[in-house]
């Protein structure tokens, strides 16, 4: 997934018009999900991608909630996703999921193995979508600036990185919601059925080097979190420990 709109979806009921009238929502329900049902039944990449931007620019304009779209998606349910290759850089990974689900009314966890590490996303299957949306386009970019910037401490950039993403996100979705009167959504549910399946452990203590962090934070204030494609194939090379 490349794209995002340029702010995350705020939840509030608004009244709809266009360019020719008013234009009945059950209508603009129905285009999105014949967007979204056009996006999962196409193995092209691109064609999948663009179904999913133009749907996901819908939902975050009019305020559509899950419910409207298909009641059965509202179900809270985890979603696992691997998360290989960024050796002493999870930690900000991990934490750029974390939040980006906050925003969309998601909680997270992780989970470490031998041969696997990999975050649970519990949230409704449209959520966990809008999720991975935005983090499959922000962490290319993040690994780029790590390759680009080579910080002695991988771990401190890549947190300072996903710390002041989250946060220019999160100013975002607040002035979203302010320009509509709308509350800004949470993650209580999604937390709620997460502890309720896993047992938590807090994460081990790390040690952050100010400098590497303070260099992340520099680089995510750059990062781009509006609607333009990565093109940089470059940012696909592995991070090693």
């Amino acid at each position: 997934m490349k794209f995002f709109c340029e702010t995350p979806h705020c939840r509030v009921d608004v009244t709809l018009s266009g360019n020719t009238g008013f234009v009945s929502r059950d209508s603009l329900i129905d285009k999105v999900r014949a967007m979204l049902d056009k996006a999962a039944s196409t193995e092209h990449e691109p064609e999948r991608d663009a179904f999913f931007a133009k749907a996901q620019a819908l939902i975050t304009r009019h305020h559509i909630e899950d419910s409207e779209l298909n009641r059965a998606t509202s179900k809270m349910e985890e979603h696992p996703v691997e998360v290989d290759g960024w050796g002493n850089a999870i930690r900000g990974v991990v934490h750029l999921y974390t939040g980006v689900g906050q925003i969309n009314q998601c909680s997270v966890a992780h989970r470490t193995g031998r041969g696997y590490s990999r975050v649970i996303i519990w949230g409704s299957e449209i959520d966990a979508k809008l999720t991975c949306t935005l983090v499959d386009y922000l962490l290319p970019q993040l690994r780029a600036d790590i390759l680009r910037d080579r910080p002695r401490s991988r771990m401190s950039y890549a947190v300072g990185w996903a710390i002041e993403v989250i946060d220019r996100l999160s100013e975002a979705q607040e002035a979203e919601a302010a320009s509509t009167n709308a509350l800004v959504p949470t993650n209580t549910e999604a937390d709620e059925a997460l502890r309720a399946t896993y047992k938590l452990r807090n994460s081990r203590r790390a040690e952050v080097r100010p400098e590497e962090f303070d260099q992340g934070v520099t680089a995510g204030g750059s990062a781009d979190i509006g609607i333009t494609k990565l093109g940089d194939n470059s940012a696909n090379a592995e991070l090693g420990a």
